[in-house]
């Protein structure tokens, strides 16, 4: 019996994960066979991991499409590209993608045109893509007519979307691995690159949330308000497409001060440094490489939303370069993945979008286990809530992986002191100068043992701010506050000015 055969005699006994296990063993040996992206897509439908079988079924309709079309095909070719066509519907229905849904229909009637097919019934088929089109539309109404603030936004997208919010894959042995003593030594020979002897890398407890342990910063000894506790540069940078900025370190650059010295290459760096230190982190990967595609996608994207799919390529290509799994690369291990669901409702469909271009340009095969789509995701889920400063008006994204270890609180003892941080925390207008590192000192004094806390809200993670002309301003409200850390975060803040309030 082989793999697929296996798959499908645990789909049947309603043994899914079993099931997804045996198609992805069969992926890896005949990834060429449709049947298995197919099947597998079916399989992520029952396990409700829709945004998966998006991929596969996608996959799977890739490589039969040509056939049906050439019109060299068998029945069977046709009633496999049928079932795939169907299921990339659904799964895009179940991500709340009504209108990709009903053209995945639309696309395959114009392929199949209406040919006899066993088990289709074609009238069933179309009165579903206008019902996604129908839901579609309800849903761009509504949204249309509740104007521009971001509070009530979320609210009513909560309400309509179906996706939920997403962490660690449950087959994802490294998060089960992530808070362990042996990961914890790992984490703070990285802190200790960047910082004193001030504070250290520590499990720590918060009551009344899943997670038993999570990283956080304790003072080793008594520290006096003021004190530097760690300057990081960061790990990686990224900008908006055509800017004149270093592709390493987001530094201006008027002219092209130093260019990539490959003739097929149009990078540019502020100095020959800088080149080297991207050659060596991740510039080897991606040298003479078209990004226009995931350009594209890209602009079609929010600020924000656009820098986290090209941080998430870059992280790609550094894993590419080293030849590596993502998640092994040892500066990102310790993040913890989170997206809320009203950001996938907003965004996450496009990501799936830019993982196909990511993995054509970096010549990927996609069936090579290392980077599979749900690695990806939680690639994605990663960056975007941890510590990746986004400035809205430069257009310029940073990751800094070792200060997304400090926790929040919303009346910190500790603060981001980089120039751009001090501007806000004073209500001035926003830099337009990118920030090159970033700095943490003590708001006030710590005592050894107490755990060092910073504020998400303000200061730290500028994707959460909102800006008027051209001042940054505090969310306002608790409530406000409190929603934007679910929604980015993924936790309802009870530190003791939350539970203080009246709000």
């Amino acid at each position: 019996m082989n793999y697929r055969e296996k798959g499908n005699k645990a789909f049947v006994n309603g043994e899914f994960e079993t099931a997804r296990q045996e198609y992805t063993k069969g992926i890896e040996v005949t990834p060429e066979d449709p049947r298995l992206w197919s099947n597998r897509a079916q399989t992520f439908i029952k396990l409700e991991y829709p945004e998966l079988a998006v991929v596969d079924a996608v996959t799977a309709r890739s490589l039969i499409e040509q056939k049906i079309i050439s019109g060299e095909y068998e029945d069977a070719d046709l009633a496999l590209l049928c079932k795939s066509g169907w299921r990339e519907a659904v799964a895009l229905a179940n991500c709340d993608g009504f209108e990709l849904a009903a053209r995945a229909l639309e696309r395959l009637f114009q392929i199949v045109n209406r040919r006899p097919v066993a088990g289709v019934d074609w009238n069933v088929w179309e009165r579903e893509r206008d019902r996604y089109f129908k839901k579609h539309y309800q849903d761009t109404m509504l949204l249309s007519s509740l104007g521009s603030d971001r509070h009530i936004l979320i609210e009513q997208v909560g309400k309509i979307c179906k996706f939920p919010s997403r962490g660690a894959y449950p087959w994802d042995f490294r998060s089960q691995e992530r808070c362990t003593s042996e990961s914890s030594a790992s984490v703070q020979k990285l802190l200790e690159k960047i910082s004193g002897k001030n504070i250290e890398v520590s499990l720590v407890s918060f009551p009344g949330v899943s997670q038993t342990q999570e990283f956080g910063i304790v003072a080793t000894k008594n520290i006096k308000r003021g004190t530097i506790l760690l300057d990081e540069k960061p790990f990686i940078s990224v900008r908006a497409p055509g800017q004149l900025r270093c592709d390493f370190c987001n530094k201006s650059t008027s002219s092209k001060r130093f260019s990539c010295p490959k003739a097929d290459c149009s990078e540019i760096f502020c100095s020959h440094d800088c080149f080297d230190k991207a050659w060596e982190l991740y510039h080897r990967a991606i040298c003479g490489k078209n990004l226009d595609s995931l350009y594209e996608i890209v602009n079609k994207e929010s600020k924000s939303s656009g820098n986290s799919l090209l941080l998430v390529f870059k992280i790609f290509a550094i894993a590419k370069q080293r030849n590596i799994c993502p998640l092994d690369i040892e500066e990102i291990k310790h993040l913890f993945p989170f997206q809320h669901s009203t950001a996938w409702f907003q965004h996450g469909l496009m990501a799936i979008d830019f993982y196909f271009e990511l993995m054509k340009l970096l010549e990927i095969p996609v069936f090579d286990s290392r980077y599979e789509p749900w690695i990806y995701l939680t690639i994605y889920r990663k960056l975007k809530p941890n510590s990746t400063f986004l400035n809205p008006l430069t257009l310029t994204g940073q990751l800094y992986p070792i200060i997304s270890l400090f926790n929040h609180h919303c009346d910190p003892n500790a603060r981001c002191s980089d120039d751009v941080s001090k501007s806000i925390q004073r209500g001035e207008p926003f830099s337009l100068v990118p920030i090159l590192s970033t700095r943490i000192e003590a708001a006030r004094n710590i005592k050894k043992g107490d755990q060092v806390f910073i504020n998400y809200t303000l200061g730290h993670d500028f994707s959460v701010l909102s800006v008027v002309g051209n001042t940054v301003k505090s969310s306002g409200s608790t409530k406000k506050t409190r929603q934007l850390l679910e929604t980015t975060y993924g936790f309802r803040c009870k530190c003791s000015v939350c539970d203080s309030s009246s709000n």
